[in-house]
């Protein structure tokens, strides 16, 4: 019987193999490379083409990890098809058939998410990074801080647990999409004139895009204050697993 028990490892490794044999994963995820390094190139070629252009290493991080609030979306919502495509199909309740507890079947979709995307992630920020560094006119280089690169590579991953997080919470998908749009983008740009002045600056810094982005900012001119680096991983950590605990829960307690 033992060698048919249902353990945390087993549930893992059988979300990992559905993920990465759907033709959908890769070709999201080469969208996301491609979307990363080019926006690179094509933003970094036009702006030391100008003469006087800054060569710093916040200029640089931010031109080259302009294209990671992109991939955020994409991720975001990747992350949301993670399971609501299951709900859609009705392939959901073979999944918890064979696995009646629910919650571990959350717990390692958002582990192979994690093994699959940061890896590809992180590639390629490392050649954005190369690329960038590359355009630079002659001149003292201004390289881009490892933290910024693994930053730059960590966000749009914290962002696509997000997005699982609300697909579980919400289960369609049309309507988690919708959810996580207006979290990730509208709320805070409602948000920064909405509120006292005096105010506002300290609540936007605290929404996930805004604290993912400072996750990787080095020098940005945001019209906002960011928060320090430390405390914008804890930050997103923090909205990760509360909207992770929360799809748990709905889990727990609805039926598929």
């Amino acid at each position: 019987m033992n060698a048919y028990r249902v353990s945390f490892p087993r549930v893992a490794r059988a979300e990992g193999g559905k993920l990465i044999t759907l033709r959908s994963t890769w070709a999201v995820l080469s969208v996301t490379a491609v979307i990363t390094v080019g926006l690179a190139v094509a933003i970094n070629a036009n702006v030391y083409r100008r003469p006087g252009a800054e060569v710093s290493s916040g200029a640089l991080t931010a031109q080259t990890f302009l294209g990671v609030d992109v991939v955020c979306l994409i991720l975001g919502v990747f992350g949301i098809l993670m399971i609501t495509g299951e709900f859609g199909s009705g392939l959901i309740r073979a999944t918890f058939a064979a696995v009646p507890r629910r919650v571990p079947v959350l717990l390692a979709k958002a582990v192979a998410l994690v093994l699959v995307a940061f890896p590809a992630t992180l590639a390629a920020c490392i050649v954005a990074m190369i690329a960038g560094e590359a355009l630079l006119p002659a001149g003292p280089p201004a390289d881009i801080p490892v933290r910024a690169l693994f930053g730059a590579a960590a966000a749009p991953v914290a962002l696509a647990l997000i997005g699982l997080g609300i697909g579980a919470l919400v289960r369609h998908t049309a309507a988690a999409i919708t959810v996580y749009v207006l979290t990730m983008l509208v709320l805070p740009a409602i948000l920064q004139p909405a509120l006292p002045e005096d105010l506002a600056d300290d609540v936007v810094r605290y929404v996930p895009i805004a604290a993912a982005q400072a996750m990787y900012a080095v020098d940005t001119g945001n019209p906002f204050p960011m928060l320090a680096p430390g405390t914008a991983v804890l930050t997103v950590a923090a909205w990760t697993v509360l909207t992770l605990a929360a799809g748990a829960v709905m889990l727990r307690h609805r039926d598929p």
